[in-house]
């Protein structure tokens, strides 16, 4: 997965430069748009854009306190 600023214009430029479109672009509930390609030399490549933060209880997930790294 790469984050990158904006989905569509990655995704417009790696097609022109030989990649293939496997998934279109999708705005998910989570505040995310996501595009899949295969890159010229075979690698799957997700593109992530985030475009809005938004709290987890938004999209029917649970919001958790992160684990105490281990001693």
């Amino acid at each position: 997965m790469l984050k990158v600023a904006d989905v569509a214009a990655v995704v417009a430029a790696a097609v022109a430069r030989g990649a293939h479109l496997v998934d279109e672009s999708h705005d998910w509930e989570y505040g995310e748009r996501q595009a899949a390609i295969d890159d010229p030399f075979g690698h799957q490549r997700v593109l992530n854009q985030t475009l809005t933060d938004v709290e987890p209880e938004q999209w029917s997930g649970t919001t958790v306190t992160p684990r105490s790294p281990s001693r």
